[in-house]
């Protein structure tokens, strides 16, 4: 049983999650080099990442790791929001409230 407590006693979810977003979507890092980073662990093998990522509508089958790289969070929130795409909404408004 995984024991995901310990890893979020010290910060909330809510400021996690848009890190996990920008760690995959504009540095294209892999899941379990995500979970590394934040975690300090590779318990998880890219689960949990894999797990916040798809809740929020991105796709970590496809090609979607490293599909921001170069550009900036600004530009890239700009464009989500023109989207009609519930999803692209939702990561928009995530990075926004965490980085703008």
């Amino acid at each position: 049983m995984f024991k995901t407590y310990d890893l979020f006693s010290h910060r909330n979810i809510n400021d996690l999650v848009p890190e996990i977003v920008y760690y995959y979507l504009f540095q294209g890092l892999s899941l379990a080099a995500i979970e590394e980073k934040m975690f300090k662990t590779d318990e998880y093998r890219g689960w949990l990442s894999k797990t916040f990522l798809n809740y929020y509508g991105i796709d970590t089958e496809k090609e979607n790791k490293g599909i921001y790289a170069g550009r900036t969070v600004p530009e890239v929130v700009d464009e989500l929001y023109k989207s009609s795409n519930i999803a692209h909404l939702r990561v928009a408004k995530l990075l926004k409230e965490k980085y703008l």
